[in-house]
């Protein structure tokens, strides 16, 4: 019987320490994630003031097919009905996205910057602007997806590793 919830017990802390890194992979993933959506949230708004010279708002309003941008615009957009700026609503849910891992502190500033000065523009700077921050956000992706390869396959290793530590030191 003891050996039967030992063994138990073992699959349990490997399983454990398996999901572990697994979460921990999917965090890096959704950080890169994040940065893919945020390029294409500034192409869909380079092509909304070529096309329609829509104003900030209304680029917000219809932008909501990103799924893990979506909170951060209807943040956003709720800030500014409240009466803020779109420069301070713009980095106050960026931040927050920040303090929810889904935005790495390094990648923070670049996503803040693109929103100093933005609406108060002419359509061709505004144009100018997103371009330089794709461009910014392209070469950031391509530096971390390296790197995001690498820790996710780190993370799940040393996650099942140390549930079979775990599980070895207990049997």
């Amino acid at each position: 019987m003891m050996t039967g919830l030992k063994i138990t017990g073992g699959i349990i802390l490997i399983f454990c320490g398996a999901l572990g890194g697994l979460y921990a992979a999917k965090r890096i993933e959704r950080q890169t994630d994040f940065i893919k959506q945020y390029i294409i949230f500034l192409t869909q708004a380079e092509t909304m003031i070529s096309y329609c010279n829509a104003d900030i708002i209304e680029i917000l309003k219809s932008i909501n097919s990103i799924p893990l941008m979506c909170p951060m615009i209807s943040s956003c957009l709720e800030q500014m009905e409240a009466g803020s700026d779109f420069t301070a609503a713009w980095c106050c849910a960026a931040e927050e996205f920040c303090s929810k891992k889904l935005i790495r502190e390094s990648d923070l500033n670049m996503i803040c910057s693109f929103s100093e000065g933005f609406g108060s523009l002419g359509a061709d700077e505004e144009i100018g602007k997103i371009r330089l921050h794709k461009s910014m956000a392209e070469q950031r992706l391509s530096e971390l997806q390296p790197e995001s390869n690498t820790k996710k396959r780190l993370y799940r290793v040393v996650g099942t590793f140390c549930g079979a530590m775990a599980a070895a030191v207990m049997l």
